[in-house]
């Protein structure tokens, strides 16, 4: 990223670099921003769900039940037996949770299996993987954390075995998931992505498990990126369906407001993905929708922003069409009237989960696509609730919502340095 001109680097010492992203103050709160981190206070004030303060009875019961049966097999190790009455209890909970965070249709295909398969077997998963951790706790508040039996260690058959008859999924599926999760120090990332690491002689027969990594994980987002590396055909055949996907979701948070799409336009002129107008505030909005996959490197940033950007250079070619063909929208189901006569026109790029800040160029806006429905949700008429979003008052700040400092790695006796965010 140094290289393509996205970091600077200051040399401050000899024996300390410490590199920077360049860019203005914007650029610093949309980081931020896809970090998670947002504003504490204000109309865009965020308001997490909170957890549930006390474990069912029925749960500590079982729990109980499984520590009881635990014996100590080391100084630092312990066993006990498949609390699978425990597992299934959990079930329902972890689940929701998999299924919950998914963005995505369940009806999506992976490959051989959908992606609502996939969560019903990571949520058996998880409910194995929480079980365990609470166990190790439980077992070291009495007798020392069992750091030699932290990890779970299962032979790849047993695996399948047992999600397969948790989850409910064919066995055939659960062996795919279970393959396409484990680690290959050739193309994985973390153990967030493949939490299932191959031992002994790398055939893959033994798989260990660490559980605070799929515990603490995203894995909706996570089965894609692997599916974007396994079965690109298949990735690509998810990704050409997001648009629609985003206009749906934005549809049932929106049901007060009609909105039209995609809506075709002769070739070559890009398709309006988005078009929704309120004749009470004279005001119509015209989008193209971005829906790109986090990035898994800092270098595909670039790939992405510029996908991103050709939203811009899309709506540029729409409004010039509609300049010579003014009734093109006009007419059943779409605008009662042309756009040049609304008072209000906004064109604008809505981005989910990737996007770079760019100031209104050519009257174009680049908005993020929460911060859109939030906005869209919340005001009575549309000029009212554009107006608010291009406040940018969505974006944390920093010193109120967020703080940067350096943190770094030594090497050889030289540190290298780099922005970490931290919630304030």
């Amino acid at each position: 990223m140094w290289h393509k001109d996205r970091y600077l680097a200051d040399l401050v010492s000899p024996e300390l670099v410490r590199f920077t992203a360049a860019g203005k103050t914007r650029n610093r709160q949309v980081s931020a921003y896809l970090k998670g981190l947002r504003p504490k206070t204000g109309r865009f004030q965020m308001h997490r769900t909170p957890k549930p303060a006390t474990m069912p009875e029925i749960n500590k019961a079982l729990f109980q039940i499984a520590f009881d049966g635990a014996r100590r097999t080391g100084p630092l190790s312990f066993e006990y037996a498949d609390p699978k009455v425990l597992w299934s209890e959990l079930l329902p909970e972890y689940k929701s949770r998999a299924s919950g965070i998914a963005r995505r249709s369940d009806d999506l295909l992976l490959g051989n299996y959908t992606l609502g398969e996939f969560n019903q077997i990571y949520g058996a998963f998880l409910s194995i993987c929480a079980a365990h951790e609470y166990l190790c706790f439980a077992w070291g508040k009495s007798y020392g954390y069992p750091f030699e039996s932290a990890v779970m260690v299962r032979s790849s058959d047993n695996w399948v075995s047992i999600l397969s008859e948790l989850s409910g999924v064919a066995p055939e599926k659960c062996l795919r998931i279970v393959s396409d999760l484990a680690f290959n120090l050739g193309r994985s990332v973390d153990l967030h992505v493949h939490p299932f690491v191959p031992l002994e002689d790398g055939s893959g027969r033994t798989l260990a498990v660490a559980p605070q990594f799929p515990l603490h994980s995203r894995p909706d987002e996570n089965i894609l990126r692997v599916v974007s590396i396994l079965r690109p055909a298949f990735f690509d055949q998810t990704s050409n369906g997001k648009e629609s996907e985003s206009l749906s979701e934005l549809r049932k948070r929106l049901p007060n407001r009609n909105l039209l799409g995609p809506i075709l336009m002769p070739n070559p002129t890009p398709d309006v993905d988005m078009l929704t107008a309120d004749e009470g505030s004279s005001t119509v909005i015209l989008a193209e929708l971005k829906w790109m996959r986090k990035s898994l490197r800092s270098v595909e940033i670039i790939e992405k922003d510029a996908a991103v950007l050709n939203g811009v250079t899309q709506l540029q070619e729409i409004r010039a069409f509609l300049a010579d063909h003014p009734d093109h929208l006009t007419g059943p189901g779409r605008l009662p009237r042309r756009v040049q006569d609304y008072d209000h026109v906004y064109w604008l790029v809505v981005a989910r989960d990737h996007w770079p800040w760019m100031d209104v160029t050519d009257g174009i806006a680049l908005v993020e696509f929460e911060a859109f429905a939030m906005a869209l949700g919340a005001a009575d008429d549309l000029h009212s609730a554009v107006e608010q979003l291009l406040t940018y008052d969505w974006l944390p700040v920093e010193g109120r919502d967020f703080r940067v400092q350096y943190d770094g790695v030594t090497v050889n006796g030289v540190r290298q340095e780099s922005e970490v965010f931290y919630s304030l």
